[in-house]
């Protein structure tokens, strides 16, 4: 019952993940072709890399910021819905889970035109009460903001349906019992409420970083890893060194590859392991 499923794991992810792994320790030729063994040459090239820091830097910075911007504001924008209405709460939750429709594309497309500096919105909001707006996306603190915000924002919709779905599966029982104790709304909600939807606060918190990590499509329509290579993200990274250079690199983009398989997998352990004490 499990082969067919084994069947397409094997050839669209364990098949190039070995592949990949064949590639970092070979060169390759202009069309990305693994020419001459070089063994750990590309490893090394990587370890010594002092931008290569930088990338990590970025990328776990976007990473963690996006993470707690859209699961963060998907709680607070689903409590208040847990003791509402049907028809209300139907209505908030078409319009809060809209952001789950958009493309990643689509949604950096609009948060260009809502940082740009001379003609964005936020900056023309910002003037409007007498605030100078920052050059967000021409300046790499701003910029990271930028990009975890547009990435926290196309990741919400997703994170508040889920939470939503699990606030309104909590056991009336347990919020009435805490009023009868004397708990106001938000003794309520932080000690009984959050409580009782960790797992799915656990869910998100470790697809939304996996997610995080391998940004891409964010930073190619926003800053294109500027100013300065500051918001180059390791998926982007990767790319640039497959593709978006005069010669492509294959080999050591095959070991970055790898790397972001580590830190992923590294990431995931670390969650599961501090959530046994949270869970």
């Amino acid at each position: 019952m499990v082969l067919p499923c084994l069947a397409l794991l094997a050839v669209f992810h364990y098949w190039p993940l070995l592949r990949g792994a064949l590639f970092s320790v070979y060169a390759s030729d202009l069309l990305g072709n693994p020419t001459r063994f070089v063994g750990a040459q590309h490893y090394v090239e990587l370890a010594t890399d002092p931008g290569l820091r930088q990338v990590l830097v970025t990328t776990a910075a976007v990473a963690a910021l996006s993470v707690v911007l859209a699961v963060g504001g998907a709680l607070l924008a689903a409590l208040p819905l847990r003791r509402a209405a049907r028809r209300p709460r139907a209505v908030a939750s078409l319009v809060l889970s809209l952001p789950f429709a958009y493309s990643a594309g689509a949604a950096s497309a609009v948060f260009a035109g809502l940082f740009a500096p001379a003609v964005g919105t936020v900056n023309a909001v910002l003037a409007g009460v007498g605030v100078a707006g920052p050059d967000w996306l021409q300046s790499r603190g701003w910029a990271i903001v930028s990009v975890s915000v547009a990435t926290a924002w196309y990741e919400f919709g997703f994170a508040f349906l889920v939470l939503l779905a699990a606030l309104t599966r909590v056991d009336p029982g347990i919020i009435e019992a805490a009023a009868l104790d004397g708990a106001g709304e938000w003794r309520t909600n932080w000690s009984v409420v959050v409580p009782a939807v960790r797992p799915s606060l656990l869910f998100l918190v470790v697809t939304q970083t996996v997610s995080g990590l391998q940004i891409f499509t964010q930073v190619h329509v926003l800053t294109k890893g500027g100013p300065g290579g500051g918001t180059s993200t390791l998926v982007y990274e990767l790319y640039l060194r497959a593709f978006g250079s005069g010669l492509p690199d294959s080999g050591l983009a095959s070991t970055l590859a790898l790397l972001l398989v580590v830190l992923v997998l590294a990431v995931i352990g670390l969650q599961f392991v501090a959530s046994r004490r949270w869970t």
